[in-house]
């Protein structure tokens, strides 16, 4: 196929171009930054550049494209002022939505998008089971992903087939949740967040990849939960994370220290989502890291 990426100089938009490549997949990305920040071999993909606040992307850049995989978004992470919301908003919805207007006024239009989303679009659940039939939340980030996914699936009218990746907490060496959690965890202060018994919910970067690639090739559409099987709560996420790195795990970090410290991020940190992939796995998709222990170890090189 010919794929076209967004998102594909962040954390994980590496990763899946490299996928994509090394399978004989002609590949293509739009970006600010351009194909020279990816550590590819030069003329490994072809670069168009796109501002996604700016309007549809080039029109070259969707020639003869037969899929899209739609990364861009402002990160989540870190103090989310008045701005940092504005731009994980703006970022997601209005980004998806120039994105899929240039979908629809290409001449000839791919046949599939495979968008990013976010388990945030569920909500703080406490111990509910959230399967993709789930309704969302109502807090800030549920209703990010609400309108994000509701701009994503838009392209249905112009003929696509649009998968929606929930994406849990990312797991690999390279950024992302799992990187800002290794200091305080080497420095032993990896302890519970809040009460601890909120339900993580989590992913490899591998399944990630591997998931992507999945919603490309099968003839699946909708929302997709991309969450390993192997949910936790906070507090044995911590003990598991505190194991691989043979540090103690118990000195906690209170509610309202984290509120205080991360601000409205926090509550990303002390919410509940118990987030089940019954629609990822019913999709025939096989997870390579389905539990904790072994997901970390690998992501860490322990």
């Amino acid at each position: 196929m010919h794929v076209l990426v967004t998102g594909a100089t962040g954390f994980l938009g590496p990763q899946v171009v490299r996928a994509l490549a090394e399978r004989g997949d002609v590949v293509s990305i739009v970006s600010r930054r351009g194909a020279s920040a990816l550590p590819l071999t030069p003329g490994a993909v072809t670069s168009h550049t796109w501002d996604p606040l700016s309007g549809p992307p080039p029109a070259a850049a969707l020639e003869g494209v037969d899929a899209v995989v739609h990364l861009a978004g402002e990160t989540v992470t870190g103090r989310w002022s008045a701005e940092k919301r504005a731009a994980i908003r703006t970022s997601r919805v209005d980004g998806t939505r120039n994105l899929v207007a240039g979908i629809g006024a290409a001449a000839e239009r791919p046949r599939t998008l495979v968008s990013a989303s976010a388990i945030g679009y569920y909500g703080d659940r406490a111990d509910e089971e959230l399967a993709e039939t789930a309704a969302p939340g109502d807090d800030f980030l549920a209703e990010v992903c609400t309108a994000w996914e509701a701009e994503a699936e838009r392209a249905t009218a112009h003929g696509l087939r649009v998968a929606r990746l929930r994406f849990g907490i990312a797991l690999g060496a390279g950024g992302g949740a799992l990187q800002k959690m290794l200091l305080p965890a080497k420095l032993g202060a990896g302890g519970p967040i809040g009460s601890g018994r909120q339900w993580w919910s989590w992913i490899h970067e591998d399944d990630i990849v591997g998931l992507i690639l999945h919603a490309l090739d099968a003839d699946v559409s909708g929302a997709l939960n991309a969450a390993a099987p192997g949910a936790v709560r906070q507090r044995d996420f911590a003990r598991a994370l505190g194991r691989v790195l043979h540090r103690p795990a118990f000195a906690p970090l209170p509610a309202f220290v984290a509120k205080a410290a991360l601000g409205g991020f926090a509550t990303e940190l002390l919410s509940s989502k118990h987030v089940v992939p019954a629609g990822t796995l019913a999709s025939g998709y096989a997870f390579r890291f389905p539990e904790l222990d072994a997901a970390l170890r690998d992501a860490l090189g322990r």
